[in-house]
């Protein structure tokens, strides 16, 4: 993410929410949603998401990785991308499962089906749906009082 005020990302009371979601579109195209809310900043919380293309190989195998490792990175870099700082946010035991789960429905339905090209029309048509449908703070409110992730229900999706 390009910050201009690169210094307020290196404090370490900086908190980041994250949530994965996905969603199937009418005609059977899957994205995947990683909504984000950076806190602590000295700017109201940064809010955002950023969508993977299970068709694509290179995101589905993103997709893979996520449902496996425990910290999502998050690189913040000034404007003319020189200076880098790293932040990281937990990747919990849930959002792996959400993930293995949301890519075992992806696998059932387009097996190997995958698309070659990078202008995907279909995810993009997917992606803007999804966007205009859900917002990321609706998205981030699915929380416990505790602001443990509860069991979220991928959208579109019906499970066998």
């Amino acid at each position: 993410m390009r910050v201009d005020d690169l210094f307020s990302f290196r404090r370490q009371d900086i908190s980041i929410t994250t949530r994965p979601d996905g969603y199937q579109g009418k005609e059977g195209t899957w994205m995947v949603a990683i909504v984000f809310r950076i806190a602590g900043v000295p700017t109201a919380p940064i809010e955002g998401a950023a969508y993977v293309n299970p068709r694509r190989e290179d995101d589905f195998r993103l997709l893979q990785h996520l449902g496996k490792q425990e910290h999502l990175p998050f690189l913040f870099l000034r404007p003319r991308l020189k200076v880098a700082v790293r932040q990281e946010a937990q990747w919990t035991v849930h959002h792996r499962q959400e993930i293995r789960l949301v890519l075992a429905q992806i696998s059932h339905s387009q097996g190997s089906q995958k698309s070659v090209d990078d202008g995907d029309r279909a995810f993009e048509c997917v992606r803007q749906e999804f966007a205009r449908l859900y917002s990321v703070k609706n998205l981030l409110a699915f929380r416990t009082p505790r602001d443990v992730p509860v069991s979220s229900s991928f959208r579109g999706v019906v499970l066998e």
